[in-house]
């Protein structure tokens, strides 16, 4: 470890220094810089604060700006007060510097921690050790990973660092003796660090704003994709409920002309029965074989459940219409449960049990809510999101129980906000997978199988274009709940 006595030792020599204006000069004494004006020597106390703003009391200063801070890392007291003196009134860009002060690297690193806009420093590198100054600068480049701050090396003893061996193998941006270190240089040095700082600056800046330009621009592409689906699924969807409408209003408007045409044949039947009898053995056989009153009996029964069969399909094919909402781009009172029961209607195949897993049962608790001002496709969207979020964990995972079930739950949540609450007992999420689900591009399904998109646009939806809240609400082994509040 060197000393400051020792560094006396070994150098005894005074070699003055001149800067190129003739102005001022820097003494160089025992490797210590004193600053020389008019040939006398300049007072060099200065307080004794760890840091200290050269810049000069002024009304007219705005206060707002920012200065630019710079460090001082040496352990000889005379080159910090000639620095600060050389400094003194330095401004760039139009703004002061912030002087900052470290007597060995220990310090140095302490001040970095706590200075992380510090823009460059001025270390030695002999201090507490003979490469305390080299440790600063693999410190700040390796641990800290931090390529902003600009570093300027100044030593009064480079056998102790060679320039070629420093430049090569340690990342800094420039390396001087002391001697060199003249007022105009040690201030073109500084505005060339502090420019370069500048610009790394501005560089990340853009480089953020690129990069959030092209993520912006990545999930609207796939957010247009994804509506684009939606808007296909509904076009198919019409398409599929009109060609189903036709032919199940035909049958169902032809239902009851059956009905009547059949009871006029067996009252036509009944008559022959009782004015041709006995009838003859070919008829009686025949009686026989049909079993004519069970028969009778039975096709009442059967025009019924046609009817209600008929009923049914028109009441899907109305759902499968209401679903799709192609006709209503704007905004309009809207029944939630009607949205409700048209989602689940769309997923019905889905809730069957199968050879892989049981029946999904719907367990609905639903309160009484007025209408709803909304995007009714929209919100139809959102709900189909989240039910087929629920049933792809109900009927995937190996750990969901015998009876997977669905819980929904309609309320008021305050007389101007409707809540629905859409909960499952499947295996819930980690806090840390709950916090993501409405990030766009995040999914924990396998790669193939998800976008990640669904439920990032169903926030949106809510949040954005209907001014509501969506909330995730999961633990592990507890399944997970998505409560989506609107206002009316």
């Amino acid at each position: 470890m060197t000393t400051h006595d020792d560094k006396k030792q070994n150098n005894n020599n005074t070699t003055p220094v001149q800067d190129e204006d003739d102005e001022q000069l820097l003494l160089v004494e025992d490797d210590e810089l004193i600053l020389l004006e008019d040939d006398e020597i300049i007072s060099l106390v200065e307080e004794d604060d760890e840091i200290i703003s050269l810049v000069e009391e002024d009304d007219n200063q705005p206060l707002q700006i920012k200065p630019w801070k710079i460090m001082i890392v040496d352990d000889d007291l005379a080159v910090h007060q000639a620095t600060k003196l050389a400094l003194k009134n330095f401004v760039f860009d139009g703004k002061p510097i912030l002087l900052l002060e470290a007597f060995s690297g220990l310090e140095a690193k302490q001040l970095i921690l706590e200075n992380p806009d510090l823009a460059f420093i001025l270390l030695d590198v002999v201090m507490e050790t003979n490469d305390a100054g080299l440790n600063v600068v693999r410190y700040i480049r390796e641990e800290l990973n931090n390529r902003r701050i600009q570093i300027i090396l100044r030593t009064g003893q480079p056998g102790e660092a060679p320039e070629e061996y420093v430049i090569r193998h340690y990342e800094i941006n420039d390396y001087r003796t002391k001697v060199e270190l003249t007022r105009q240089r040690l201030i073109t040095s500084t505005i060339s660090a502090l420019r370069a700082y500048r610009n790394v600056i501005a560089v990340e800046e853009q480089t953020k704003e690129l990069t959030k330009t092209l993520k912006s621009l990545q999930q609207t592409q796939l957010q247009l994709i994804q509506t684009e689906k939606m808007s296909s699924l509904g076009k198919m969807i019409a398409g599929i409920a009109h060609e189903i409408n036709n032919p199940i209003t035909f049958i169902s408007g032809n239902i009851d002309y059956a009905r009547e045409y059949v009871r006029d044949l067996l009252e036509l039947i009944d008559l022959y029965q009782q004015n041709l009898s006995p009838p003859v053995a070919a008829i009686e056989d025949k009686l026989q074989d049909l079993d004519l009153d069970f028969l009778c009996q039975d096709l009442e029964k059967l025009f019924d459940s046609m009817e209600t069969g008929s009923d049914r399909i028109s009441k899907i094919v109305l759902g499968l219409r209401n679903f799709s909402r192609l006709d209503e781009a704007q905004m309009k009172q809207v029944n939630i449960h009607e949205g409700l029961e048209n989602t689940l209607l769309i997923l019905q195949h889905r809730l069957i049990a199968n050879g892989s897993y049981p029946e999904i049962a719907i367990v609905k608790n639903y309160g009484k809510l007025p209408l709803v001002n909304c995007y009714a496709n929209q919100i139809n969207q959102v709900f189909l999101e989240i039910f087929t979020n629920a049933i792809d964990v109900l009927t995937t995972s190996k750990d969901v129980g015998k009876d997977p079930t669905i819980f929904i739950t309609t309320e008021m949540k305050d007389s101007e906000t409707v809540r629905v609450s859409i909960a499952d007992n499947g295996i819930g999420m980690s806090e840390n997978i709950c916090q993501g689900v409405f990030d766009p591009f995040f999914t924990t399904k396998p790669v193939g199988e998800g976008t990640g998109l669904g439920l990032s646009i169903s926030y949106q939806i809510i949040t954005e274009q209907h001014k509501g809240q969506l909330q995730c609400i999961s633990q592990l082994g507890k399944g997970t709940e998505f409560i989506i509040d609107i206002p009316i």
